[in-house]
């Protein structure tokens, strides 16, 4: 268990978070994400850390610098399918996935400005919504490394 929102940093507690997510242990998910989710502190800094870890992490595994925008986003919708066991991404996705979705294709489209970078994306309105972001976020995450994409 982490010691507290505060005590990690985003790629400390999202590698946490992602090696519970890949070695399948949810029972110790789950408190973990909940405590993230839920921190009442005004600037939810730990979520806010963790998820922007993670749009980054994904972005970096999807978009090889050389490529253009469209190209990247497209080999980020291939996998969107994996994650919600369908053949093609042909239906709206639920709000949680479609903020995550949302960020990381903001997060790519500002790599290719000259000097722009997004800030974080804002935390979800509900402790709930924002932990039904972070698993998904961690899902994500978790079936791009399984599909062979690299950093």
């Amino acid at each position: 268990m982490i010691d507290g929102p505060r005590s990690a940093d985003g790629a400390e507690l999202g590698g946490r978070l992602l090696t519970l997510v890949g070695d399948r242990d949810f029972q110790a998910l789950a408190p973990e994400i909940s405590q993230i989710a839920c921190d009442h502190g005004n600037d939810r800094s730990a979520f806010t850390a963790v998820v922007a870890w993670i749009v980054t992490t994904i972005a970096d595994l999807i978009a090889d610098p050389a490529s253009s925008v469209n190209d990247a986003v497209d080999s980020f919708i291939s996998v969107v399918p994996v994650v919600h066991d369908t053949a093609a991404l042909n239906e709206e996705l639920p709000a949680p996935a479609e903020w995550l979705f949302t960020a990381v294709v903001r997060h790519l489209q500002s790599r290719h400005r000259a000097g722009s970078d997004l800030p974080p994306p804002v935390p979800a309105d509900t402790a709930l919504t924002r932990m039904q972001a972070l698993v998904e976020a961690l899902l994500w995450l978790d079936a791009l490394l399984e599909c062979d994409h690299s950093l």
